[in-house]
C-alpha cells in the first residue's frame, strides 16, 4: 500500500555520528587558523620591522630664476629654455660635483664623495616659469643647508666666471654702479624718513602738514568765536536798550509761562468786567464767589509782575555770561594761534631742508633709472645671458618628508592580508578533508512520521514490518558489520561509531509515563528545546510558571513553552525550594540524566533500552522540529546552541511542505 508522506533522517557510516571524523575536522580548522594567523603576524611584524626602523628624510630646497630678456620673443623662447635645460644638465654634471665635494672638504670638513652628492641632489627645471629647484635630501638635518648652500654659490660664481671670460667687463661695471647707487638710495631713504618722522614732516605740500593744518584750524575757530563775541555783545547792548526805554523784555525759555499766566489772568479779568456790568459794586463786594475772583485776579498780577521782573533780570544775567565766556574764548584762541606762529616758522624751514633731501634722493633715483637703462640695453645686445635671481634661499628642513610611516604600515596589513589569504587556500588544496573513510550516507526510511504521528497510526500491517526494519536500522547496523569485519582481517580498522537511535512518539510517551518526578522533568525539558547541558543550571526562578515558560540564561538566553503536565510536575518539585535552589535535589552531571532515562527505558519495556539518553532526546526533538519545515538556522532560537556538523546532519530531512517560521511551528514535542 503506498503512502504519501516519509522522513529522511540522515545516517552517518556505522549507524550514527563520527566523533573521531569531527574531531579531524576540528584539528584541520585549528590548523588553517593558525595558518591564517600565523602567516598575518609574520607578515605585518617582518614588514614594520622594516619600515619603522628606516630613518627619516629631510629636505632642503633652493629655487633659482632665470630672467632672459628674449623670453617674449617667440622665435627666442626655444633657444631661452635650452640654455636652461642646460643649466640644469650642468647643476648635476660629474665636474660640478666634483668640484662641490673638493669645496666642503677644503673649506667646512664634510667629506663626501661624487656618488653620495649625486644621491643627495637633484635639480628640476620648469621651462614655463624659467626657474631651477635645487633639493637636497639626507637624514641629516643640519648638514643639507650648508651642502645646498656651496652647491649654489659654487654655480653661481661659475656663471660669473664665464661672463666675465666672455668680455662682460662693461655689463659688470654698469651694475657695480648700480649696486652702489642702490646702496645710496637707501641710505638716503632712511635720512628723509628720520627726518620726516623727527619734525611731523607728512607730505611736501604745507597744508598736508600738522602745524598749518593746526593754525589753519585755530584760525577758522577764532574767527567763529569773534562772531560769537559779536553777536553777544549786540544782544547784551538791545537788551540795555530796550530796558532804558521802559520796554518789557521777556527771557525766551520764560516766555510759554509767562503768556500761560496772562492768558488766566485776561479770563478773569472778562468774568469781573461782565460781572460788574451786571450787578452793582454793593453787590459784588457782598458776593463771596465775586470777591474771591477779584483777589485771584489781584494776585495773578502781581504774580506776573513778579515772573516778567525775575524774567528780565536773568536774561540780563545770560546776555552778560554769554558775552563774557565768548570773549575768554577769543583771548585763548588768540593766545594759541600766536604760539603756533612761531612753530610755523619752525616748521617753514624744516619743510624747506626736507625738500632738499627729497631732490637729492630723487637725483639718486633718476642716476639709477639711467644706469639700469643702460644696463638693459647692454643685456638686449646678449639676449641670451641670463639674470640670475634666488627666490628662495637655502634652510635647515625641521621636519621629515619621508618615509610615511603610517602608510607603509597600512600598506603592509593589506598586504599581510592579502599573503594571509594566500596561504589559507594553499593549506586548503594541500591538506584536504579525507572523505574515502567516511563512506556513503545512508538514510533512515520513517514513513508517516510526521509531526510526531506514531507508527501506531499507519494503516494496515505495514505497522509491524515497517517499524521493525525501521528498528533495525537505528539499532542493528553496528552487530550487521561485525561478521563482515571478522571476514575482512587484512583491512585497517576503522573507528567505531555509536548509533544515534531515533525514538518514536509511543516510546517517548512510555518514557514520560513511568518516570519518576526528575526523569519527567528531564523528558519533557529536552523535548521542549533545552540542551543536556543546560539542565545542570536550572533553578526555581527560571521557572516562569504563572506563564508556562521556562528561561534560559546565558549566550543562548531564551524562553521555552511547556507543557501543562510538565507545569504540574515543576509546582510539585518547586514547592520547598527558595529562588536559589537548583532543581535536582542533588548536583547531577550529564551521565546522571543518561541514566535517569535508562532507568525509565527499562521500567518501559523499551527494546534496547541502555541506548536512550540526552543525545537521543535531543535528536528526536530537533527532527520533530525539521519535519514541521522549520528551518535549520532557526533551530537555535528554540533549541539553543548547535554545531554546524550536528546541524548539517538535519539537512536531508524530508520537511512535509513549505518551510515555516519557528513561531508556527509546534515547539513542545508530543510526549503526554
Amino acid at each position: 500500500m503506498p503512502f504519501n508522506k516519509v522522513d529522511y533522517i540522515p545516517n552517518m557510516p556505522n549507524g550514527g555520528y563520527d566523533p573521531i571524523a569531527a574531531q579531524e575536522q576540528q584539528k584541520i580548522q585549528t590548523k588553517r587558523w593558525q595558518v591564517l594567523v600565523g602567516t598575518f603576524l609574520f607578515v605585518m611584524i617582518l614588514a614594520n620591522l622594516f619600515i619603522w626602523t628606516r630613518a627619516p628624510e629631510y629636505q632642503s630646497q633652493a629655487i633659482m630664476h632665470f630672467a632672459y630678456t628674449s623670453q617674449n620673443a617667440e622665435e627666442l623662447d626655444y633657444i631661452a629654455q635650452q640654455q636652461l635645460s642646460l643649466n640644469q644638465k650642468r647643476l648635476t654634471s660629474n665636474s660640478t660635483l666634483q668640484a662641490l665635494s673638493t669645496k666642503l672638504r677644503e673649506d667646512h670638513l664634510i667629506d663626501l664623495n661624487v656618488q653620495q652628492l649625486r644621491d643627495m641632489l637633484s635639480a628640476t627645471a620648469s621651462e614655463t616659469g624659467k626657474i631651477i629647484t635645487l633639493q637636497t635630501t639626507g637624514p641629516a638635518p643640519g648638514l643639507l643647508e650648508d651642502v645646498l648652500q656651496q652647491w649654489l654659490s659654487l654655480y653661481i660664481s661659475l656663471l660669473e666666471r664665464e661672463k666675465l671670460s666672455n668680455g662682460s667687463d662693461e655689463e659688470l661695471q654698469y651694475q657695480q654702479q648700480l649696486a652702489l647707487l642702490e646702496q645710496k638710495i637707501t641710505e638716503q631713504k632712511h635720512v628723509v624718513e628720520a627726518f620726516s618722522e623727527a619734525n611731523n614732516i607728512i607730505s611736501l605740500e604745507r597744508n598736508e602738514n600738522i602745524i598749518p593744518n593746526k593754525i589753519k584750524g585755530l584760525s577758522n575757530s577764532l574767527d567763529e568765536a569773534e562772531a560769537q563775541k559779536a553777536q553777544a555783545l549786540a544782544e547784551l547792548d538791545s537788551l540795555n536798550a530796550s530796558l532804558a526805554s521802559g520796554q518789557q523784555v521777556e527771557r525766551p525759555t520764560d516766555r510759554p509761562s509767562i503768556d500761560a499766566n496772562r492768558a488766566v489772568l485776561q479770563a478773569l479779568e472778562g468774568e469781573l468786567s461782565a460781572l460788574s456790568e451786571r450787578y452793582t459794586q454793593q453787590y459784588l463786594q457782598r458776593d463771596p464767589e465775586v470777591v474771591a475772583k477779584q483777589q485771584k485776579a489781584k494776585a495773578l498780577k502781581e504774580e506776573l509782575a513778579n515772573q516778567i521782573a525775575d524774567s528780565q533780570l536773568l536774561y540780563l544775567q545770560d546776555s552778560q555770561r554769554n558775552l563774557a565766556a565768548s570773549v575768554g574764548k577769543v583771548n585763548s584762541l588768540q593766545a594759541q594761534l600766536a604760539d603756533f606762529q612761531d612753530q610755523a616758522q619752525q616748521f617753514n624751514q624744516k619743510l624747506a631742508e626736507y625738500r632738499r633731501l627729497d631732490d637729492a634722493l630723487k637725483d639718486l633715483q633718476l642716476q639709477a633709472k639711467t644706469l639700469n637703462n643702460q644696463l638693459v640695453e647692454q643685456e638686449v645686445s646678449k639676449p641670451f645671458d641670463a639674470k640670475i635671481s634666488i627666490l628662495e634661499p637655502p634652510f635647515t628642513p625641521e621636519f621629515p618628508v619621508g618615509p610615511n610611516y603610517w602608510q607603509d604600515t597600512l600598506i603592509s596589513i593589506i598586504a599581510a592580508i592579502v599573503c594571509a589569504v594566500a596561504a589559507l587556500l594553499l593549506f586548503s588544496f594541500i591538506v584536504r578533508k579525507s572523505s574515502s573513510n567516511l563512506g556513503s550516507t545512508n538514510f533512515v526510511v520513517l514513513p508517516g512520521e510526521q509531526r510526531g504521528q506514531p507508527y501506531s497510526k499507519l494503516p494496515g500491517a505495514h505497522q509491524a514490518q515497517l517499524e521493525a526494519k525501521a528498528q533495525a536500522l537505528r539499532l542493528g547496523e553496528q552487530q550487521s558489520h561485525q561478521p563482515q569485519e571478522s571476514l575482512q582481517p587484512q583491512k585497517s580498522p576503522q573507528p567505531e561509531q555509536e548509533n544515534i537511535r531515533l525514538l518514536t512518539t509511543d516510546e517517548c510517551q512510555a518514557l514520560y509515563r513511568v518516570a519518576n518526578k526528575q526523569a519527567k522533568l528531564v523528558i519533557g525539558f529536552l523535548l521542549s528545546g533545552v540542551n543536556i547541558t543546560e539542565l545542570r543550571q536550572i533553578t526555581k526562578a527560571d521557572c516562569l510558571l504563572g506563564e508556562a515558560k521556562l528561561n534560559i540564561t546565558g549566550a543562548y538566553a531564551r524562553q521555552i513553552p511547556l507543557a501543562g503536565q510538565l507545569i504540574i510536575v515543576l509546582e510539585q518539585l518547586c514547592e520547598m525550594l527558595k529562588d536559589d535552589d537548583l532543581l535536582w535535589l542533588n548536583p547531577l552531571s550529564v551521565e546522571d540524566f543518561n541514566q535517569l532515562m535508562i532507568n525509565a527505558a527499562h521500567d518501559a519495556e523499551l527494546p534496547y533500552p541502555d541506548q536512550p539518553s540526552g543525545e537521543v532526546l535531543r535528536h528526536t526533538y530537533l527532527t520533530y522540529l525539521v519535519s514541521q519545515g522549520v528551518r535549520l538556522n532557526d533551530l537555535e532560537q528554540v533549541a539553543g546552541y548547535l554545531k554546524p556538523v550536528e546541524l548539517g546532519k538535519y539537512r536531508a530531512v524530508n520537511r512535509h511542505g513549505k518551510s515555516v517560521d519557528i513561531e508556527q511551528a509546534n515547539t513542545i514535542f508530543p510526549y503526554f
